[in-house]
């Protein structure tokens, strides 16, 4: 009996052994799995696209004027920004029932980089609105389509204000992000 002892003690070594590797390598490749998950996230918040408005400024009914908005698009990211297209839309709640003022197109922002956006619309224009859509106040927001670092489009909205007769009503959001 001692013989077989010690062929069973030689046979449980090497497995043992190969086990307790076979763990190993399955902990370190899950290390290794949760830490590149983790740095391909800082790197996405690192990269991500940081649109900032600043010296915005929205007016409405002034002489000659029902709108007026001016701001400056600032890229706050450490990358560059492409910009497909910026728009002022104006009109109903859904963009079927707007126009889409076109206020900028295929720009590069640089990191640090601004961009100005300038917008009125006159009374004339503002009753032909509402008249066009069948409106009893219209709806102003801003909206930038950019290219994100997979290549694909981001649109980011922000609504700044709605007119109707005798009424205003301004659309506050906290801080100054847009994306």
């Amino acid at each position: 009996m001692p013989k077989a002892a010690g062929v069973l003690s030689l046979v449980t070594s090497p497995v043992i052994i190969s086990s307790m590797s076979l763990i190993i390598s399955v902990i370190s490749t899950a290390i290794a799995v949760a830490s590149f998950r983790r740095s391909r996230q800082t790197q996405a918040y690192d990269y991500a696209t940081r649109l900032q408005i600043e010296g915005e400024e929205i007016r409405g009914r002034r002489t000659g004027e029902v709108f007026s908005y001016s701001a400056e698009l600032v890229n706050l990211g450490i990358k560059p920004v492409e910009i497909d297209r910026i728009y002022i839309d104006y009109g109903g709640d859904r963009l079927e029932a707007s126009w889409h003022f076109h206020v900028e197109g295929n720009s590069r922002i640089p990191p640090g980089g601004r961009l100005r956006i300038d917008f009125s619309l006159t009374e004339k224009d503002y009753q032909a609105t509402l008249a066009k859509f069948g409106l009893q106040q219209c709806l102003f927001r801003l909206r930038v389509r950019y290219f994100n670092i997979a290549g694909g489009t981001v649109e980011a909205q922000r609504k700044l204000m709605a007119i109707g007769p005798g009424e205003i009503t301004f659309y506050a959001q906290r801080g100054d992000a847009l994306t």
